[in-house]
C-alpha cells in the first residue's frame, strides 16, 4: 500500500490546537469522578458500588489518555498550561509522570512499524488461542495484573527500574550503591510525593463529606478494570492488524468504531480512532473524528484495520 498524503491546507486544519476543548476534555473526566462517588454516596449498596467503580475506572482511562495527549503536547494550545495540566491533573493522580512516558511514548511513534518499537512487545503474538487471552483477562480481573502494575509504577518512578510501560522490566544501574532513601528522594523527585498526596486529597475531600470509605473504590478501579480496559485498549490500537510491521500507519494501526459505553469506558477522547492518531500524531482528539471521516472516504483504510467495537476486536485477536 502506497503512503497516503494528506493535502497540506487539511492537515493545518486538523493541528489546530484549542485551550477550550482542552479544559472540557479534563471536566469530562473530573465530572465523571464526581458522578462516580455522588451515586455510591447518595444510594449506597452493592450495585452503586460496581456501578462507581467501572465508572472510576472510566476516569483514571481518561485521565490516561489526557496524558498521552499533553505529551504530544496537543491537550492545550498554551504550552506551560499543557506541560502543567498533563503533569499535575492528568498523569500524577493515575502516579504516571507525562515527561518520562513522553520519553517512552515517543519511541513507539518513531519506531512503529519496526523491530525497535518498544510496544510491539505487547502485541506481536496475537492472534492467539482464546484460552490464552482468557488467562491474561483473568488476571486482570482479580487483581493480580493491577498490583504488579502499581508496584512497577512506583519501582519505575523512584529509577529502580528503566521507565515504560511494555510489561519489561529491566533494573536500572547505578554508579555507586542505592540505598532504599536514594531510591525514595528519586521517587519524591519525581514526583510520587504529588501522586501520594493526590490520594489523600481525594479521600480528604470524600471524608469532608462523610463517605472516606469510597476511596476504596477510586484503588479497586485502579487495580482490577483499569488494567483490564487498558489491555483491550492496546490490543484494539495494534493487535492482530493487517501488517505489524509495516512502517505505514494505514497498515500498523487499527481504527475502532465504539458505542457510547465503551467511549464512556474504554476510548474516551476518541482514543479508538487510534490509525488517524499515527496516521497524524499532531492532531488533537476532538479533531480525530474529521480526520477518519476523510479516510473513510478516500478509502484507504484496510480492512482488518477496521473493527466494528471492542467485542469484534477480541475475535480479531484470537483464534
Amino acid at each position: 500500500m502506497s503512503t497516503y498524503v494528506l493535502d497540506p491546507a487539511v492537515r493545518e486544519q486538523l493541528k489546530a490546537r484549542s485551550n477550550w476543548q482542552g479544559w472540557l476534555a479534563l471536566a469530562k473526566d473530573y465530572g465523571l469522578m464526581v458522578l462516580a462517588f455522588a451515586i455510591s454516596a447518595l444510594w449506597p449498596n452493592p450495585l452503586t458500588w460496581l456501578l462507581s467503580i467501572l465508572l472510576l475506572c472510566g476516569v483514571h482511562v481518561g485521565l490516561a489518555i489526557l496524558t498521552h495527549e499533553a505529551a504530544h503536547r496537543s491537550l492545550f494550545a498554551n504550552t506551560r498550561l499543557n506541560e502543567w495540566i498533563g503533569q499535575y491533573l492528568c498523569a500524577l493522580p493515575n502516579f504516571n509522570h507525562m515527561t518520562m512516558y513522553r520519553t517512552y511514548h515517543m519511541a513507539h511513534h518513531r519506531h512503529a512499524g519496526t523491530a525497535e518499537d518498544p510496544d510491539l512487545v505487547m502485541v506481536e503474538r496475537y492472534p492467539i488461542a482464546r484460552a490464552s487471552l482468557r488467562r491474561k483477562l483473568l488476571r486482570d480481573l482479580t487483581g493480580q495484573s493491577g498490583i504488579r502494575f502499581l508496584i512497577g509504577t512506583v519501582g519505575m518512578t523512584a529509577g529502580y527500574w528503566k521507565f515504560q510501560q511494555n510489561g519489561i522490566v529491566e533494573k536500572l544501574e547505578y554508579p555507586t550503591p542505592q540505598r532504599f532513601a536514594d531510591y525514595a528522594a528519586r521517587f519524591i523527585a519525581n514526583g510520587g510525593g504529588w501522586s501520594i498526596a493526590w490520594q489523600f486529597a481525594i479521600g480528604g475531600v470524600l471524608a469532608a463529606f462523610g463517605h472516606g470509605e469510597l476511596y476504596v473504590l477510586w484503588a479497586l478501579a485502579y487495580l482490577i478494570p483499569f488494567p483490564f480496559f487498558m489491555r483491550i485498549r492496546v490490543l484494539a490500537d495494534h493487535g492482530a492488524v493487517h501488517d505489524l510491521h509495516s512502517r505505514n500507519p494505514l497498515e500498523h494501526a487499527r481504527s475502532t468504531q465504539a458505542n457510547w459505553i465503551e467511549k464512556l469506558l474504554l476510548a474516551p477522547h476518541n482514543e479508538h480512532y487510534h490509525l488517524e492518531h499515527h496516521l497524524m500524531p499532531s492532531a488533537p482528539h476532538w479533531n480525530l473524528p474529521k480526520l477518519h471521516a476523510i479516510l473513510v472516504r478516500d478509502g484507504v483504510i484496510p480492512a482488518a484495520n477496521q473493527a466494528t467495537g471492542m467485542l469484534d476486536v477480541l475475535r480479531r485477536v484470537t483464534h
